[in-house]
């Protein structure tokens, strides 16, 4: 599992927003995951007690970051091979 960092959260913003730092113009799921990580970053930063607490939602909420960056990597999806004609007859 990868640690949740600072460095990290600002190049997944960076990623998906294509470097505008726009975050608001992202879908709502995404903009959540990166307020509910930095909000965790900055219990752990800071030692507050909470931290713990987050720490659950935060490696959900990263792991959400880490698949959306991972998805907006891969400029074209890759094509389904043809539908296979079904033999002669076979029910549909």
């Amino acid at each position: 599992m990868e640690v949740p960092t600072r460095a990290r959260l600002e190049h997944f913003t960076e990623a998906l927003t294509a470097g505008t730092g726009a975050v608001e113009a992202l879908p709502p799921q995404l903009r959540y995951a990166i307020a509910g990580v930095s909000a965790y970053l900055a219990a752990v930063e800071e030692g507050a007690p909470a931290a713990g607490h987050l720490h659950g939602n935060a490696v959900a909420l990263w792991e959400t970051l880490r698949d959306a960056v991972g998805s907006s990597a891969v400029p074209v999806p890759v094509p389904l091979p043809p539908p296979r004609s079904a033999p002669a007859g076979a029910a549909r």
